[in-house]
């Protein structure tokens, strides 16, 4: 499947080449990070402390990642923490929000930059915001025994008409988490129906509003704190 994967990625990238190519020259964009995205070269982690990977795709899942972090970082001030996003302005959000971090961009789902990128990190697993489910990233993962997570994850009904038709593939990137925490109900029974062991799916509800106040002896709040060891 990673193979299979890359050609379908090189052959997506080559016919979108053009339009990157013009809003490079025409708008500035994309001419940073490619060496991060395209070969997984992202910064070296030496130290041998516990290392805790979020990845969040741009603004507005880096911005769901606030009163996480902030309970992460008070429970856990020994784990160094990585957060890695796709777009430009997610990236320059991520280094105001949390300057104090590792901060760089996610590799593109190419099988030789997810596994190089989690070889120089080495976390001690990984958190996917919402649903962003990169299928060689997460072989990767599972191939180097690093604990997958997915918070305040979400699947809108369009969505899911298309995951659908990927069943099994959905199925078999599914189970290879750890924890599912679903925003409620709605999304859980959708990942349910797409292949999510119920015993790993959670509802959790919305980490989306900053300053969110958390019930610390709520079930479903302990499973993420177990989960994080917080």
């Amino acid at each position: 499947m990673p193979w299979l994967l890359n050609v379908v990625y090189f052959a997506l990238l080559v016919l979108v080449s053009p339009v990157l190519m013009y809003r490079r020259v025409a708008h500035g964009k994309y001419r940073d990070g490619w060496s991060e995205k395209f070969w997984g070269r992202l910064p070296q982690r030496t130290s041998s402390r516990p290392c805790l990977w979020l990845h969040a795709v741009s603004v507005g899942e880096v911005l769901q990642l606030r009163p996480l972090m902030r309970e992460l970082v008070a429970a856990r001030p020994d784990w160094e923490f990585v957060i890695t996003t796709t777009t430009r302005t997610g990236l320059d959000v991520a280094k105001k929000e949390f300057p104090q971090h590792m901060v760089c961009y996610c590799p593109l789902d190419f099988s030789w930059a997810v596994r190089r990128a989690i070889q120089r990190i080495r976390p001690s697993a990984i958190v996917l915001v919402e649903l962003e489910l990169w299928p060689n990233l997460i072989l990767a993962a599972d191939r180097l025994r690093v604990p997958l997570a997915l918070i305040n994850g979400r699947v809108s009904a369009k969505s899911f008409r298309g995951y659908r038709r990927a069943r099994p593939l959905l199925r078999s990137l599914l189970k290879r988490f750890a924890l599912l925490a679903a925003q409620n109900d709605e999304y859980a029974d959708r990942l349910r129906n797409l292949g999510a062991p119920s015993d790993r799916l959670h509802v959790t509800g919305s980490i989306k509003f900053d300053g969110v106040q958390f019930d610390r002896d709520n079930s479903k709040t302990r499973t993420l704190r177990d989960f994080f060891g917080i």
